[in-house]
């Protein structure tokens, strides 16, 4: 990389550094005033009630508002980077090419996913995706290297050594550029922090702004982008040392890996499927190794230690092994299950990385001076994972389509019974593809699944399952399917049973909703004549938590209004100690006056709440639940002053 940048021979920058800083400076200021407009749109508070989310320009256009990001995010940083690199009517041109390809995906991510499940319940989703965000990065990043390459008059596949120093010089640029970045913005809190100490608050209240901090920041990358650019030599100390010290964590992982592979005769591949996630620990093992072997070859000019030479041709049959395994559960899981995301994108992830290790491999035979051959393999691997993000982030191999189309004809062929399909994958996890997908399993020929699907698709929180245990049928079951009613005898109220709850009303008590399993315990009369519902969810926690001091949670209870409607009256606490289920079950619980009762004041009244203890009292369980003592049929019953008579 030469000195100046604005004076290459070929005559392709005509601007001199002075002019090119204010170019970048000046790219700097106009993305970081889009990024205020765009962020002032948004409510102020971090959640916002539905009734703003619809007054929101953003959320009322979703996906307008991803295009915008997507290219106030990238075309800026392109043009910082390309800028004096490129000539100027190529580089007008790739940027307004560049500008109609985020577009597309940006439109496409939100069309495909329009609603983020992420904390439960669903809202629009306005926000490119992680998954987008980071591919769009490495993809650009690839893309933009292999095009100053052909740029500078090379031929994609000569001079590996300028390839070699573009790519690993722009990554420890940028690496550079974001925490120069983050200094100069812990500058300026400390100037906060110093004018608060006077009494002088202007300057942090104008810290506050996006007005002032989008075009700050924005303009600090920008200008740490060209000084690191014209002055290139900073950075190739920091570089060579980084380089060399990730080379001798080669070794290490060349000893760890070929231990771990001499060990699998003994052990079996039993244990490694077991967990579940074997194909990742692999991949990423590979991932690993791929960038020690290129920070040890480097631009392949130099000679590294005999250690490190070894480990590197040790390395490329260690890769493939890896590579082979990983490739091996993936496959494993896809014919036993079928496609999911997960599996799809880590497939992905394999077709890379068995480019990588296979060619890596026929390097380390060959005569060639040391693994000279890993030159080719690098450049072929870059254009392939630009394929595989084609493919990923457009309907042609989009991991919801796939596996949406997996699953289904999984269970349309009968190799999955409706009660094991997985609902909530449609409904929460595979955006508009699993939606209709859902909605049209409504009217399936089976009732069964047709009956499931209409529960999963008036959902409006997720239910995660256990671990490792696949989807819980009962997630799709009718409310109330496997309710226990105590104590023996009592009854559900007819009218309780067809309440349609809302999430508040149906807070902790799943089984409202659908039919988990769960304890509803008939207690004494109320102040309307009418029992009171005690709802605990899931299994009884108690045996886990004899013995020793636990975390508890709260069950809800339910009773009816003035108007007879069934309503959530409160919570009552400390249900899954030790021997209480139990009690409860067995109708051993009696009324008790709380610590403190309620205030009047003014007219109104003034609710005593006692603060509820996050453990169990420190006494043994019962073996049985008391007798309930006899009581006199005429003497009133206490339920405390939350939802009875005092």
């Amino acid at each position: 990389m030469a000195d100046n940048p604005s004076a290459e021979p070929d005559g392709s920058v005509a601007a001199g550094p002075g002019s090119l800083l204010a170019l970048r400076l000046a790219i700097g200021l106009v993305q970081g005033l889009i990024a205020w407009q765009l962020l002032d749109m948004l409510p102020r508070t971090q959640f916002p009630p539905a009734e703003d989310m619809l007054r929101s320009w953003p959320y009322r256009n979703p996906g307008l508002f991803a295009i915008l990001t997507m290219i106030t995010s990238f075309v800026p940083v392109v043009a910082l980077a390309q800028a004096g690199r490129i000539r100027k009517r190529p580089l007008v041109l790739y940027l307004v090419m560049l500008a109609a390809v985020l577009a597309g995906l940006g439109a496409y991510d939100i069309w495909r996913d329009p609603f983020d499940s992420g904390w439960g319940t669903q809202t629009i989703r306005i926000w490119p995706s992680t998954t987008l965000i980071f591919c769009t990065a490495t993809g650009l990043f690839i893309a933009n290297q292999l095009l100053e390459h052909r740029e500078g008059g090379n031929s994609l596949w000569s001079a590996y050594a300028d390839h070699f120093e573009d790519s690993w010089m722009r990554g420890f640029q940028f690496v550079v550029a974001l925490v120069f970045t983050a200094l100069v913005w812990g500058v300026l809190e400390l100037g906060r922090s110093m004018f608060d100490l006077i009494h002088l608050d202007g300057f942090g209240h104008m810290l506050e702004h996006n007005w002032f901090r989008c075009p700050a920041l924005a303009m600090a990358f920008a200008g740490s982008v060209h000084i690191t650019d014209v002055r290139p030599t900073l950075l190739h100390g920091m570089r060579n040392l980084g380089l060399t010290l990730l080379s001798w964590l080669l070794p290490l992982i060349v000893a760890l890996g070929w231990s771990f592979l001499l060990a699998l005769p003994f052990t079996g591949l039993a244990p490694l499927w077991g967990t579940g996630f074997a194909a990742a620990i692999l991949l990423w093992a590979v991932a690993v190794t791929l960038v020690l072997v290129n920070a040890a070859y480097k631009d392949g000019q130099g000679t590294p230690p005999l250690a490190i030479r070894w480990a590197g041709r040790g390395a490329m049959p260690m890769m493939l092994i890896l590579t082979l395994l990983a490739a091996y559960a993936i496959g494993l899981r896809v014919w036993q299950y079928g496609w999911t995301p997960m599996r799809l994108r880590s497939a992905m992830v394999a077709v890379i990385a068995l480019v990588y290790a296979a060619g890596y491999s026929r390097a380390a035979v060959r005569k060639d001076p040391w693994l000279r051959g890993i030159e080719p393999v690098n450049i072929t691997a870059s254009l392939g994972i630009l394929m595989v993000l084609v493919l990923k982030l457009t309907p042609l191999a989009d991991p919801a389509r796939v596996s949406v189309n997996s699953q289904v004809g999984r269970l349309t062929a009968g190799q999955l019974a409706p009660a094991k399909f997985d609902y909530q994958f449609l409904r929460f996890g595979a955006g508009r593809y699993g939606m209709n997908a859902l909605t049209a399993m409504t009217h399936s020929a089976n009732a069964d699944v047709a009956s499931r699907a209409h529960l999963a698709l008036t959902a409006r929180t997720r239910s995660y399952s256990v671990a490792g245990q696949g989807p819980d049928p009962t997630l799709t079951e009718a409310p109330l399917t496997h309710a226990a009613i105590h104590p023996q005898g009592a009854t559900l109220p007819d009218d309780f049973r067809h309440t349609v709850w809302g999430d508040d009303d149906a807070l902790s008590a799943d089984c409202l909703r659908n039919g988990t399993p769960c304890d509803i315990i008939v207690l004494p009369q109320g102040k309307t004549a009418s029992p009171l519902l005690l709802v605990i969810a899931g299994p009884d926690q108690g045996t886990k938590a004899a013995a020793r001091a636990v975390m508890t949670s709260s069950s809800p209870i339910f009773g009816r209004d003035d108007h007879g409607a069934w309503h959530r009256l409160g919570d009552i606490h400390m249900t899954d100690c030790p021997g209480i289920r139990e009690a409860l079950r067995l109708g051993a619980a009696t009324s008790a006056r709380p610590l403190h009762d309620d205030l009047m004041a003014n007219g109104l009244r003034l609710t005593f709440t006692p603060t509820p203890s996050d453990r169990c009292p420190a006494r043994a369980a019962p073996a049985k639940a008391p007798p309930v003592p006899p009581r006199d049929a005429s003497a009133p019953v206490y339920m405390g002053p939350a939802f009875g008579k005092p």
